[in-house]
């Protein structure tokens, strides 16, 4: 039992809030029945404060009279303290003179044998037997001859009977001395006592049952309360350590957790639980920064190496764009001549098969153009972009376009269409928009098939110009869609309709999209399978900021 208590928090909860209860209620309880049984003796000393001036204003109207007379009994023939003659009426009946001392002894014995309340009158002279007084009266006539004016207070057992007596001082009075001698007595003086008895056991009794009603219901509220508390703990405080207890049920079985250093309730259970988690933690935490360190070591290492090979890598980009960019020359410079030789012989026709002449004069162009795009697009990823902005009017530089191509659709029969005619100026190097122009349209004129049309769309917006070029060719799949701006990347299986372009260089697209976003603008297709292709590009009308310059070279 001892060991359920100790080791139950729940017990242990039951015996302090009871313990406590017991001295909260256990004082309530007393001072009530303190309070109560204060009250009980205040109402019984009233009344026997009351029954005290009764007996002094009779004595006082008798004392102001000298005596009463009432009709002789044999019992109350003679007065042994005061002996006064018997008077006889006119009609021979016989009186009795009654002073107050015989007066109030008779009231006593009457009241006495009636079980009600009994008094007695002592005095300091002890004169007369039946005036003597007892202990309690002996205490109080020496208290009021000493000076004391208050009443004095007791409850004694009498007969096997509780009872309530009651002294106040009896003062001399003028008309005391006609009947006691004037030299032991002197008026306002102390000349005795009156003790009043009322019987307490009745209120004795109720005093006690209230006790016990007081005491069971008190108990009662205590232990409801009690029992109220612990439902509320329970629910509230107990059922969650249980369920936090079966939680960490694996964890106290693990090896780490010895319970000979955590025996005790739930509550030290789960707190030594938790220093031991925090100690295993702890160095847990230690060996894993052990091993970040090490590795944050090892890390250092790698990085410095990546470092290095960065640096070689960018080296080797470098050289690899230069390499690029001088054999760009080189070879464009050839083929200038090559193409303007061809051209002389085309236009002399002194070639028997001019035929062979046309042949060059197309390659050596495919060449010349891809030449320049890989020229243009080394210089982009070297960041060696450089654009000249001036105001551009984006209508009349679409229209130079057009006209530039317009042999090359005239051989497909393809109709050029600029839907829009009005100016829309923009700040941009003319000659980058125009080759943004170029590499759209000749890729519309090279996918579209024959008899079809292509149409150029210029929208002026608020802070910028959108343009479109819509074809009516294969179209492209939504997956390829973000690819086809890739450098070097090729829808597979797409082909020319006809013979007229061969091959492609797979940046043209790449070179639009990092010229469009140099400029500040953006560039995408709109495009369905067997229902043409539409590419858009944005540019603002006021220029690209430095900021904006900065990320578009990074790009």
């Amino acid at each position: 039992m001892f060991s359920r208590i100790r080791y139950r928090i729940s017990s242990k909860y039951v015996i302090i809030t009871t313990l406590v209860m017991t001295v909260v209620f256990g004082v309530l309880f007393f001072w009530i029945a303190g309070r109560h049984t204060e009250l009980i003796i205040q109402q019984v000393e009233k009344q026997a404060l009351i029954l005290y001036r009764q007996i002094v204003l009779t004595r006082q109207w008798v004392s102001d009279h000298g005596f009463v007379l009432v009709a002789s009994v044999p019992a109350h023939n003679t007065d042994k303290g005061n002996p006064l003659p018997q008077v006889a009426s006119i009609a021979g009946r016989a009186y009795t003179r009654i002073t107050p001392a015989s007066l109030t002894r008779q009231l006593s014995k009457l009241a006495a044998g009636n079980r009600m309340y009994s008094f007695n009158i002592t005095s300091g002279a002890q004169r007369i037997g039946r005036m003597s007084p007892d202990p309690f009266e002996k205490r109080a006539l020496a208290l009021f001859q000493n000076g004391r004016q208050d009443p004095i207070k007791s409850i004694e057992i009498k007969n096997g009977e509780h009872v309530f007596r009651y002294a106040a001082p009896l003062l001399v009075r003028q008309s005391c001395l006609a009947c006691h001698d004037k030299g032991n007595f002197e008026i306002g003086s102390v000349g005795g006592c009156i003790s009043v008895l009322i019987p307490f056991e009745s209120a004795y009794k109720a005093i006690g049952r209230e006790r016990l009603i007081l005491f069971v219901a008190m108990s009662a509220m205590a232990f409801g309360l009690v029992a109220v508390l612990f439902l509320f703990a329970r629910k509230m405080i107990f059922n969650p350590i249980y369920r936090i207890k079966d939680l960490t049920s694996d964890l106290r079985s693990e090896a780490f957790y010895d319970e000979t250093n955590v025996r005790g309730d739930e509550l030290k259970e789960f707190t030594g639980l938790c220093y031991l988690l925090d100690k295993k933690l702890k160095s847990y935490h230690r060996e894993l920064e052990k091993k970040i360190s090490e590795a944050t070591r090892d890390l250092s290492r790698t990085n410095h190496e990546l470092e290095q090979a960065n640096q070689e890598l960018r080296a080797l980009n470098t050289a690899r764009i230069d390499f690029f960019s001088e054999i760009s020359h080189e070879l464009r410079t050839p083929l200038t001549a090559i193409k303007g030789a061809a051209d002389i012989l085309s236009r002399k026709g002194t070639c028997k098969e001019p035929v062979y002449v046309d042949i060059i004069k197309k390659n050596t162009d495919y060449l010349i153009r891809t030449i320049i795009d890989f020229l243009d697009y080394s210089r982009i990823e070297a960041g060696r972009l450089e654009l000249d902005p001036e105001d551009t009017d984006v209508t009349k530089l679409a229209e130079e376009t057009i006209a530039a191509l317009h042999a090359s659709a005239f051989k497909k029969k393809l109709e050029i269409q600029l839907e829009s005619k009005e100016p829309c100026t923009v700040v941009a190097d003319r000659h980058r928009i125009y080759q943004v122009f170029a590499n759209l349209l000749a890729n519309a004129v090279k996918f579209s098939p024959r008899d079809s049309k292509i149409s150029v769309s210029i929208e002026n917006r608020q802070s910028y110009v959108q343009i479109s070029v819509k074809d009516q060719g294969p179209g492209i799949d939504p997956q390829y869609q973000q690819a086809v701006f890739d450098k070097f990347f090729q829808i597979p299986g797409r082909k020319a309709p006809d013979s007229f372009f061969k091959g492609s260089s797979g940046i043209g697209l790449a070179i639009c999209k990092a010229l469009v976003t140099a400029h500040g603008g953006r560039i995408w297709v709109e495009s369905n399978p067997g229902a043409g292709s539409r590419f858009i590009f944005t540019l603002p009308k006021a220029g690209i900021d430095k900021e904006q310059e900065k990320d578009a070279e990074q790009v």
